[in-house]
């Protein structure tokens, strides 16, 4: 028998399992795989409302008739059809009557009106996938659609809604399976299954193991050996020990927490625009991890950091590590200009719901934006609290420094202010007499001469600009004119005071000292209200002041470089309630899940 390549040999393996298959399947019917967790979220996301908004009322249980025998709320009832057969053919959407209708072949349906380009999009995409649809409403005993969700009933009846409880583990019957309560655990659904656990890995197994599963790299030569010939009992705990103090835990186990918040450094979309500073919530991950930071903190400083009373700091790196925590919220996908603006934010905090609730409940609460949820106890009004959360914030920079830093930057700029207030009015105060002379100077108009001895310039007195700086330019003290104009000042700005209180109601009032209902930051933003003229300095060009302000709170004082946010009211975190107290499918499940221990 000649020799056969080991292309050829793969061929062969493909030709004769091909071949088992055509066998196989022409003995016993198709059996369809279970739909994936990716497939089911299309699904309710982007295929169950347009079908239950565009189709059920006429092709549903709501019915005692359907329209044409037809049911689109089951997959048993699409497959099955009505009176013009099959509603779909799964995998083949060209061959489906459903996508025939919605693109009007032969005839358009919905008949309310054409269904818009991207969900007609979507149920071709649904339909070439093979039109998963989840497994517990896959017969015709489907209830209801439009009964309501017994959120109560499934809370009571689910164990992942039920607090945690204290269960004592199983007896072993194998004594090398006693060591810890959770190998008693998988020792007895092992044997419940009638498998036989893998023998014990030898040391040079263990170490791989161990070295992947917390670096995210092989072991060195060196550390197999030190650690094969190592036999001692404290050798595996030494091990274990200076794995987790290795900077490169960090690095491997914040790669998978980037993964549940989506990390990228760029917003996707068309244009596909730079986060230009997305590095440093992946070192604050990194550093987190290694300085091993609460779960519990985590989650306060990813939902709330920049407003906690009591952040988390570096002093190494002189940072505010919780404010860093929310930069996850900027993750997503955004163009450069869209064109509704107000859409592109609703669907930025709809992934932002997305995200959260998936990160660290483990659920799809975005499943209920359109309706309550039709399998978890999550209602409506639950998803739209939740968003209206979310949606209250809005896209600012912050700045990350120790508050030591900022403190001291405020005392450097203010110190700066003093210095820049006192030379503006040296040179305001010692050039109003030239700058008076050359507005004048403006003002002169050249008269033709009325006779051959007669040739003068007359100054033009059409309106009191023209007096009060002829007044300005010849008054031998300025500080009493000045004081005189202050005066016309103060008359107007109550007169514009008493108009706005009149026709204005006031929602903010920041001219006072009371900055108890606010949460301010900013470099430029001062501890106190400023008084009325402060002003600002422009970054770049000719002009040298941004603006001068009113008495207020500002947030770029000095400079316009400097910005800042107000808020309020700050943001209250209940410490007294247990962040673990439900089941919630979360950290712990993806832990075990990435250590091989997905029992």
């Amino acid at each position: 028998m000649s020799k056969m390549s080991f292309r050829g040999c793969v061929g062969f393996m493909v030709l004769v399992t091909s071949a088992s298959v055509l066998v196989v399947r022409a003995q016993q019917p198709v059996v369809e795989q279970s739909p994936t967790a990716e497939q089911i979220e299309f699904f309710e996301g982007r295929v169950r409302p347009v079908l239950a908004e565009k189709c059920f009322q006429c092709h549903s249980s709501r019915t005692s008739t359907p329209f044409g025998g037809l049911r689109l709320d089951s997959r048993q009832g699409l497959l099955t059809g009505g009176d013009s057969g099959p509603a779909v053919v799964p995998g083949q959407s060209e061959d489906s009557a459903i996508v025939q209708r919605v693109q009007g072949r032969p005839v358009l349906m919905p008949p309310t009106g054409r269904l818009n380009d991207d969900e007609i999009t979507a149920l071709i995409q649904w339909v070439d996938m093979g039109a998963p649809w989840p497994v517990a409403t896959a017969s015709d005993d489907v209830p209801d659609p439009s009964a309501p969700f017994d959120l109560l009933q499934r809370k009571q009846q689910h164990w992942v809604w039920q607090p945690v409880q204290v269960v004592e583990p199983p007896t072993a019957n194998d004594s090398s399976w006693s060591g810890t309560a959770v190998d008693r655990f998988i020792h007895a659904a092992l044997e419940q299954q009638s498998l036989t656990p893998a023998p014990v890995a030898d040391r040079r197994a263990l170490i791989r193991r161990l070295s992947f599963d917390l670096r995210g790299l092989p072991p060195t030569p060196a550390e197999v050996a030190r650690f094969v010939s190592d036999t001692s009992p404290e050798a595996y705990v030494d091990l274990v020990d200076r794995y987790l103090a290795s900077p490169r835990f960090g690095e491997r186990w914040a790669r998978h927490w980037m993964d549940l918040f989506r990390y990228s450094e760029s917003h996707g979309s068309e244009g596909d625009p730079d986060i230009p500073l997305a590095w440093r919530y992946r070192d604050y991950l990194i550093r987190a991890f290694n300085a091993d930071v609460s779960y519990d903190q985590l989650i306060r400083e990813h939902l709330a950091g920049d407003l906690l009373p009591e952040p988390r700091l570096n002093s190494d790196l002189q940072l505010n590590e919780s404010v860093i925590g929310t930069g996850h919220f900027r993750l997503v996908e955004h163009g450069y200009q869209p064109v509704d603006p107000w859409e592109d934010r609703v669907k930025w905090t709809d992934n932002q719901v997305d995200v959260v609730s998936k990160a660290f409940m483990g659920l799809t609460v975005s499943c209920a934006r359109c309706h309550d949820h039709k399998f978890d106890a999550i209602s409506q009004k639950d998803y739209y609290s939740l968003f209206g959360t979310l949606y209250g914030a809005r896209p600012t920079q912050r700045a990350i420094d120790a508050p030591a830093v900022l403190t001291k930057n405020k005392v450097e700029l203010a110190t700066l202010k003093k210095q820049v207030r006192a030379k503006l009015a040296d040179v305001w105060l010692n050039s109003t007499t030239a700058t008076n002379e050359a507005l004048l100077e403006q003002a002169r108009v050249t008269v033709e001469p009325e006779s051959e001895t007669f040739n003068s310039t007359r100054i033009r007195s059409d309106g009191t600009l023209v007096e009060a700086l002829r007044e300005l330019a010849q008054a031998s003290d300025f500080t009493a004119t000045w004081i005189e104009l202050q005066r016309y000042w103060q008359v107007e700005v109550e007169t514009r005071q008493a108009f706005n209180n009149e026709h204005f109601d006031v929602a903010w009032d920041l001219s006072g000292s009371d900055y108890e209902a606010t949460v301010g930051h900013g470099v430029g933003r001062p501890d106190v209200p400023s008084a009325p003229g402060e002003f600002s300095i422009e970054r770049r060009g000719d002009l040298l002041l941004g603006g001068i302000y009113p008495g207020g709170a500002y947030t770029h004082l000095l400079s316009t470089k400097h910005g800042g946010v107000i808020q309020t009211p700050r943001f209250q975190i209940d410490k007294h309630r247990p962040l673990e107290n439900l089941n919630l499918p979360s950290i712990v499940d993806r832990v075990l899940h990435e250590h091989g221990a997905d029992a």
